[in-house]
């Protein structure tokens, strides 16, 4: 059988990324709103939110404001009720209760996931917010609570594919250990899942079981959830061209777990539990990829009880919900090892005019993409079948154009930028032909993206030079 070695490369520049201020806007707890568009987060005033757990909130590509949910209500920018905004089938409790996607190719349309609790029959289900409605306020369209899947736990996430406007948006089932991992295109979402069976049965000896975060690294390339009342943490591989999950590590901890988030270099992750007696918040450095290592880095960075959810930042620093109190904390260093993380427990006051504002139990969801900032996502492709071999890229790098050529018929082939954006597609060509590609790209780092005839995906670096 042919398998593909996925191996990650992290390229940094030297130079200042745009911000991703689709994350601008938080709205979350009870009438919590916070704004980070400065730079630091500062309190808003108004926000109709009122919620445990799970909620949501997007921005316009400028930080403005579009709309908030707890996947009960949709708010708009007003903060109010959209007409039919209402009704909507997540659970009250739900620990990634909503998530906002946009629609790939649309500038007005607007996923909204919704997650039922405690595996629940309303189960996994999306409605769609047009923004174009309501004179830009936006409303939902008759697309609404429209049933993807039952029986799945209290988890959701989603991440921008690798060289695609495309996402892919995550679930895991009850009582099996099943991902089912969606594509969100330009056509809509697929029906039909790509199926991952790997690492632990989430069991229903208990409701709690559901509990707890997944979320995405920054770069599509690891996932990683908190399994509530079954103590344990599992890191996976993510492969960012298939949608498929793999190679498991599981890390048994002596107490229930909730909160989970990345680094945005991807290097640690950060778990919260809630145990009573054994409350920690705990920091795992993963980058060695061997469990036993990574189960001896396990850092205690902090013993404050009660916190639960934990989302990255457009600052880059880690929030952290703390239940039903006027402080939310932070990770000031969320990339360095050890207590250099410097874990704060009161660095937001979330009720500065004494408005009665909580955070409660959840943070507000987001495409987990939104925070690669400066970070070069991409992936090599290596077979054991030498079958990377049988493709070429040459002169390679080049100033001038590129020859592609192939033993096997190329169904497609997909050229991005190093922000992830297509710059050239081409289809169907045929194996006994060359292409010849680049002569108008600018000077630069390119991935080329290949499928060829047999479903075998191939990716390689193609170099610009000047």
């Amino acid at each position: 059988m042919k398998k593909i070695i996925l191996l990650l490369i992290c390229l940094t520049t030297f130079s200042i990324a745009t911000a991703q201020k689709e994350a601008d806007k938080w709205f979350f707890g009870n009438y919590v709103g916070l704004d980070f568009s400065t730079g630091t987060p500062l309190s808003i005033n108004g926000s109709a939110i009122y919620t445990i757990e799970g909620c949501a909130s997007i921005c316009d590509a400028s930080g403005n404001l579009l709309f908030y949910t707890d996947g009960s209500t949709i708010w708009n920018k007003l903060n109010q009720p959209m007409p039919n905004g209402t009704g909507l089938l997540a659970g009250s409790s739900c620990t990634q209760a909503a998530l906002i996607v946009p629609q790939p190719g649309s500038d007005t349309l607007y996923y909204v996931f919704t997650n039922d609790e405690y595996g629940g029959p309303n189960g996994f289900r999306y409605s769609i917010v047009d923004m174009s409605l309501q004179g830009g306020s936006g409303d939902v369209t008759t697309t609404k609570n429209v049933l993807i899947q039952n029986t799945v736990t209290e988890k959701l996430t989603a991440v921008k594919q690798l060289g695609s406007n495309d996402y892919w948006v995550a679930v895991h089932a009850w009582g099996s250990d099943e991902f089912d991992v969606y594509g969100l295109t330009a056509a809509g979402l697929q029906t039909n899942p790509v199926v991952s069976n790997t690492g632990i049965v989430h069991t229903m000896a208990q409701i709690q079981n559901t509990y707890g975060q997944m979320k995405f690294n920054p770069c599509g390339t690891k996932l990683a959830l908190a399994a509530g009342y079954l103590n344990t943490v599992e890191i996976f591989d993510f492969n960012p061209l298939t949608g498929v999950v793999s190679n498991p590590i599981t890390l048994a901890l002596p107490q229930h777990v909730y909160g989970l988030e990345f680094s945005t270099n991807g290097n640690m992750v950060y778990v919260t539990s809630y145990d009573s007696v054994q409350a920690a918040f705990l920091q795992f450095d993963i980058s060695s990829g061997n469990p036993s290592t990574i189960m001896a880095s396990q850092t205690v960075i902090s013993t404050t009880q009660d916190l639960y959810a934990l989302q990255l930042g457009p600052d880059r620093k880690i929030y952290v919900a703390r239940s039903f109190n006027s402080y939310i904390g932070a990770i000031d260093f969320p990339n360095l090892a050890g207590t250099a993380c410097n874990y704060v427990d009161m660095a937001v006051d979330v009720d500065p005019n004494f408005m009665g504002n909580l955070s409660a139990l959840g943070m507000p969801g987001f495409v987990q993409s939104l925070f690669r900032f400066e970070t070069l996502c991409s992936v090599s492709g290596i077979e054991d079948n030498n079958q990377q071999q049988l493709t070429t890229i040459y002169p390679n790098p080049s100033n001038t154009d590129f020859t592609v050529r192939s033993a096997k018929e190329i169904s497609t082939l997909h050229i991005t930028d190093e922000t992830g954006r297509t710059v050239a597609l081409y289809q169907n060509i045929d194996a006994v032909n060359s292409l010849r590609f680049g002569n108008q790209l600018m000077p630069g780092v390119y991935m080329v993206f290949i499928t060829d005839e047999d479903g075998n995906n191939i990716v390689m670096k193609a170099i610009k030079s000047n």
